[in-house]
């Protein structure tokens, strides 16, 4: 009996390695390494800040990751309270103070979106668009 049990461990120990090699392999392949260095070219352009190239690999991977998929829901309800509280916030407790956020806060996350979900761009862009912006970031 206990030889079943330890022969079913190590079979499961095995297939959680495994799932680990092929998650990662499918995270960093090709495409995600050309999305990755489109990325690069277009934050360069714009003078912002450039990640390293395997940040941006593990991080956006060949979809967008996290941002896209916020991007999908749009600026509604738990999103758009994120967004408000962020970057205009009314300072709502102590120790914060009101402000409003700098366009360059969100440049950087549109072309995200522009490199691996161009089809969500324009609508989220329209929603950040109607908020006040000011130039409050020194170069």
């Amino acid at each position: 009996m206990r030889l079943i049990y330890w022969i079913i461990g190590v079979v499961v120990v095995g297939l959680c390695i495994a799932g680990l090699i092929a998650f990662k392999n499918d995270r960093e392949n090709e495409r995600a390494q050309e999305l990755a260095r489109e990325l690069t070219q277009k934050l360069v352009a714009t003078g912002e800040p450039v990640p390293d190239q395997d940040i941006l690999v593990r991080l956006l991977g060949d979809d967008g990751g996290a941002v896209c998929d916020n991007a999908e829901e749009g600026l509604d309800g738990l999103n758009k309270a994120i967004v408000y509280d962020q970057f205009v916030n009314g300072a709502d407790f102590v120790g914060r103070r009101p402000i409003i956020a700098d366009r360059r806060l969100v440049d950087g996350q549109l072309l995200i979106l522009d490199t691996y979900c161009p089809e969500q761009l324009e609508e989220f862009r329209d929603e950040l668009d109607e908020l006040e912006y000011d130039d409050i970031i020194r170069d």
